[in-house]
């Protein structure tokens, strides 16, 4: 609860008593002073993904290990080759370069009206109503989707509160009262607009390069509170959506 606050407020108690357990750890466990400039980060806690471990800074300082921050020139047969010409030679390169966060269901294919594709829709970045469902994709919903919640809350409860949201639109063609459903895209417009308004101002927009923004920096997340995600979940806003009414013989 404390995380979830401190995102969202970055500028909140909650944020500060998290920095200051980082900056404490972090001045009374590295020794040296060199490499501990080398490791002092240039943002802010939170804005990349915290790493949560006990010996981290301990086998930092393991006297095999080197901290090489400078920027690489080439790789070649026996090593690394650095810009500023300092050569470490290695047995073993590891990459370790992350993965595509932005992929979600992809390299899935899905068409949706007029043979729009989810590559398609999702070229600027990817998206989803209240993180579930898309204008011009009937009766296609998600779990974890795109604008889900990212590093903060249980994937399991959003999984699960999201899918109560989902049941209910479900339920809708369940009764037969629709053939589809589909949020209508003025309604996504609207609710992209305040999200990515709200999600440059959380601790992940507060500048650093991470994993959780997409392609044009903007943070790839639900930025409100977990109350505010609970109450969007328990019912969906109807008006919100385009309903379409069974054929009828």
């Amino acid at each position: 609860k404390r995380f979830t606050d401190a995102i969202t407020d970055i500028d909140g108690p909650q944020m500060k008593a998290i920095e200051d357990i980082c900056r404490q750890h972090f001045e009374n466990s590295i020794r040296d002073p060199e490499l501990k400039e080398k490791l002092r980060p240039n943002y802010r806690a939170a804005c990349k993904r915290l790493i949560y471990s006990w010996c981290y800074y301990d086998e930092v300082q393991h006297p095999a290990v080197f901290v090489e921050t400078g920027r690489i020139a080439r790789v070649e047969p026996k090593g690394v080759r650095m810009e500023d010409g300092t050569f470490h030679e290695l047995d073993t390169l590891i990459l370790a370069t992350g993965f595509h966060a932005d992929k979600f269901i992809r390299p899935a294919g899905v068409t949706g009206e007029n043979g729009l594709t989810l590559d398609v829709f999702w070229q600027t970045r990817p998206t989803a109503h209240y993180a579930v469902s898309l204008p011009h994709f009937p009766n296609f919903f998600m779990l974890n989707g795109p604008t889900g919640p990212v590093g903060n809350f249980s994937l399991i409860d959003i999984a699960e509160r999201q899918w109560d949201y989902i049941d209910q639109l479900i339920d809708l063609m369940r009764r037969g009262e629709a053939a589809s459903v589909m949020p209508t895209v003025e309604a996504h417009a609207a609710y992209e607009e305040r999200r990515i308004a709200a999600a440059k101002t959380t601790i992940f927009g507060s500048g650093c390069t991470s994993w959780y923004l997409d392609a044009t920096g903007v943070p790839a997340s639900w930025p409100w509170s977990y109350d505010a995600f609970a109450d969007a979940m328990a019912k969906p806003v109807l008006s919100e959506y385009e309903i379409k009414a069974p054929v009828t013989a």
